[in-house]
């Protein structure tokens, strides 16, 4: 047997070395699809399929306070001790909050995210440092630090006597304990440095006792044999208990630190007075795998299922290449039937040669893969999460070989066996005008599924690439352009008074107001698009006794008074803030058209007051003294909400805040210099965390969007560059194989354009079923894009013509170049030849 298989490696070498062009487009071909299902999947299986880098991540889970309208944050410490109880169902339950510190005396300034942690995280994790030890439950009030793998190698240049080295965190002093092992991370990229939550909590002993203090994020790890269906049971009636025991305060004017939807801990923690309030409804439990994946599980299928297509589309074109050359090879083909060769044997040898192929498309495909995965991962690096983990691993490779067998097998299966059918006398003649049409007929098939196949690629493309301009013609209601951002944060131990944080960002404001290439300069405490927001939630029934819910979310921002200029944010009504709005005045506040509308349907809002409660009872009044038209702050493709706009000068605190400036010269990212000599004048000691332009925010944002919408541009373009070879080779075949049939026509008296239309009539009609059949596979399958459609319908009717319109241009034109040679048969020859 192995004797056979190497002969018919062997003959099958030298057969398609025999025809270099044929075994050239076939590999190329097929190596299109393969290498990119192999890109695809390789993103896959490091996003999806690879289990998270702690052993048993399958029974990991994160717990969060589920709130008003579904808003997810941090549980409280009482919380945490309440989950802890429930030991029938965990192992253990830990908690992480991440917080900023800068980092001195090693190097320049920077900011680090840190974490701290209880000291049973690690062993809930069930990981354990690279270098020393973690935290005992002993020294969860000492200033020890653990360092990130990364951290160590960058800062401290992979010294082994890190151990019992200090370093200074806020220009407090931590004892290096240990060093975590490359490629731990938790709970996200960003943390490069771990210290005992106790430690923190000596320093905020008030959050201890607090309920409505929502700060930790919880990881817990299922006991053995514990389904989360029991665990989901559990904690939603430990939610229940406590909501019956624990009436605590109303909720009105509490403030919530958000990052997105919910926080995973990060801000300083607000008290709310006490116990839990009407924001808290529940507990939600999600498997860590899910939280770091996201939402990119449906994309990434998505994509995958549109590159399963486009190999399909190469199996065709290779099926009909293999059925163009089996013409050629009939008489070999019945010589051998001759000679006693079964059609069994002839099967084998044909997919031999097809599967050689395959697999030599297959090494050219992983080759294009790993280049083409690299362009993308640097094009888009924040597209996906765990890039780290996507590459051309063992699992990918052997994914590889197995799609080129399969595939080998796949596009051969059909011609080899239409190839080996009996019919040696016919194969034999010279002259067998009906040997060919069946094969005519089935590559017309194939045409009209590769037509099928690439219209349902370009429809989905096309409907991506409609929402994506849609999407980029969004108008925020701020200019983007020219805008340059950067987030300082104060060492509290050098800046613990108010009087002093306003004295450094006025010193740091008025320098950059004096820079010469700055039009303007103003801070703010969220900056748009940036993914940060305060969010505060009140009780609107205090302003409007009729409105229909007890909670109203407001995005809060405190910003100085050339806020708006710098954003060329229009005031609408009234006025905005000026130096007079300053401490001890009366409270005022800007506010959006969503919170006028709400609180103020039908009435100027102007000169009206709000009164936003705190912890220890009522807040001053506000006065309403501006309206702004509504804002996408948050995202481009999220609804406007509502937003409340205060002086910064009327806070008695303000140590972290973004500075925006406004370039004069249209080039932003030069003023990087400004912002760094403006925070080094004021505080040579003081780290500046991110700069970013506003347009570098949006393409953060949108980078998934653009990464997808690509992809499948991408696909979609190649599946139709496929089917036009594919259709360029059945009509050039066509034209080969009736030589004699349009000489004999032409001399009969058929132009040439008679000649030309016959064959793009032939062609169309192919073509019209693959469209028709196309448009109504699309239907069904575009109804999966809908999550990543923006104000642009899955069935858009606009997207559905023009791609079909699109496709059929693009298969005349590939009928259109073979069928104008056919012009060219002189017929005399024909003649002569009959």
């Amino acid at each position: 047997m192995m004797d056979t298989l190497l002969q018919d490696l062997r003959y099958a070498a030298r057969t398609l070395a025999k025809s270099p062009g044929f075994t050239f487009v076939a590999v190329l071909t097929l190596a299109l699809g393969i290498g990119a299902n192999t890109a695809i999947f390789s993103a896959i299986n490091g996003v999806l399929l690879r289990p998270l880098p702690y052993p048993g991540s399958d029974r990991l889970v994160q717990i969060m306070s589920t709130g008003f309208r579904g808003v997810r944050f941090g549980v409280s410490f009482p919380d945490l001790h309440d989950l802890r109880a429930l030991s029938q169902d965990f192992t253990g339950v830990a908690a992480v909050r991440t917080q900023r510190h800068n980092l001195t005396g090693a190097g320049d300034p920077r900011e680090v995210q840190a974490g701290a942690v209880t000291a049973d995280l690690f062993d809930v994790l069930h990981v354990h440092p690279e270098l020393g030890h973690g935290f005992a439950a002993a020294e969860e009030r000492t200033p020890l630090a653990l360092l990130s793998h990364g951290l160590w190698v960058t800062s401290f240049g992979r010294d082994p006597g890190i151990l019992g080295r200090s370093i200074s965190l806020d220009g407090r002093s931590f004892t290096v304990v240990g060093v975590m092992p490359a490629g731990f991370q938790f709970p996200n990229e960003d943390v490069q440095v771990w210290t005992p939550m106790g430690e923190f909590l000596s320093q905020n002993p008030q959050v201890e006792t607090d309920r409505g203090v929502h700060f930790l994020n919880a990881v817990a790890r299922l006991a053995p044999g514990v389904s989360m269906e029991r665990v989901v049971g559990d904690v939603k009636l430990l939610a229940a208990r406590l909501s019956a025991s624990d009436s605590g305060s109303s909720g009105a004017g509490r403030q919530l630190s958000v990052t997105g939807q919910a926080s995973p801990g990060g801000g300083a923690p607000a008290p709310s007075g006490g116990g839990r309030s009407m924001l808290d409804t529940g507990f939600d439990v999600t498997l860590l795998r899910d939280v770091a994946i996201g939402d990119v599980r449906r994309p990434l299928l998505i994509l995958l299922g549109a590159v399963g297509l486009v190999l399909l589309i190469a199996c065709a074109n290779g099926a009909n290449l293999l059925l163009a050359r089996a013409t050629a090879r009939r008489r070999e083909m019945a010589v051998r039937q001759a000679l006693g060769a079964g059609r069994a044997r002839l099967v084998r040898q044909l997919l031999t040669e097809s599967t050689l192929l395959a697999l030599a498309a297959g090494i050219v495909g992983v080759v294009l893969a790993g280049s083409g995965l690299q362009a993308l991962l640097a094009v888009w690096p924040h597209a996906l999460p765990r890039t780290p983990e996507i590459a051309l691993d063992a699992q990918v490779l052997a994914f590889s070989l197995g799609l080129a067998v399969v595939t080998g097998v796949a596009f051969g299966l059909l011609p080899a066996w239409r190839a080996s059918a009996p019919g040696i006398e016919q194969s034999l003649r010279e002259d067998a005008p009906g040997a060919t049409g069946g094969r005519r007929r089935l590559q017309g098939t194939l045409v009209a599924g590769e037509v099928t196949l690439a219209l349902v690629l370009l429809v989905g493309a096309g409907l991506l690439v409609r929402s994506f301009i849609r999407l980029s013609n969004v108008n925020p209601g701020f200019d983007t352009r020219d805008v340059l951002a950067a987030r300082i944060r104060l060492t509290p131990a050098r800046y613990s008074a108010g009087a002093q944080q306003k004295l450094f960002f006025d010193n740091m404001l008025a320098s950059l107001q004096a820079h010469p290439g700055v039009q303007s300069a103003s801070l703010a405490s969220t900056l748009p698009l940036s993914g940060n927001m305060f969010m505060i939630a009140f009780d609107p029934r205090s302003v409007r006794p009729d409105y229909p819910e007890p909670v109203m979310i407001l995005r809060s921002s405190d910003i100085s008074p050339d806020y708006f200029t710098t954003f060329r944010i229009p005031i609408r009504r009234g006025r905005g803030f000026t130096a007079q709005d300053r401490a001890g005045a009366p409270r005022v506040a800007v506010i959006n058209r969503a919170t006028a509308d709400q609180l103020w349907p039908g009435q100027d809002p102007i000169g009206r007051q709000l009164t936003i409660g705190g912890p220890r009872g009522p807040g001053a009044p506000i006065t309403i003294v501006g309206l702004i038209d509504n804002l996408r702050s948050a995202s481009l493709d999220a609804r406007p909400q509502p937003e409340i706009y205060s002086p910064a000068s009327q806070q008695s605190e303000t140590r972290e805040i973004w500075v925006a400036l406004r370039s004069g010269n249209g080039r932003p990212l030069q003023l990087v210099g400004a912002i760094r000599d403006a925070v080094h004048q004021a505080d040579p000691e003081q780290s500046i965390g991110d700069i970013v332009s506003l347009e570098q925010l949006i393409g953060r944002q949108t980078a998934a969007r653009r990464f997808n919408t690509t992809l499948l541009t991408i696909f979609a373009l190649l599946a139709v560059g496929l089917a036009l070879v594919g259709i360029y080779g059945v009509t050039a075949y066509a034209v080969t194989q009736r030589t004699r049939e349009l000489g004999i026509r032409m001399a009969l008296g058929a132009r040439g354009v008679d000649v030309v239309g016959l064959l793009m009539r032939e062609s169309l009609r192919r073509v019209a079923v693959g469209v028709g059949l196309g448009l109504l596979a699309a239907l069904g399958v575009t109804r999966a894009l809908s999550a990543m459609l923006f104000e642009v319908a899955p069935r858009d009717a606009v997207t559905f013509a023009a791609t079909a319109l699109l496709l059929i241009a693009v298969a005349l034109l590939a009928t259109w170049l073979p069928a104008r040679r056919a012009t060219k048969v002189d017929p005399m020859v024909a003649l002569r030849y009959e």
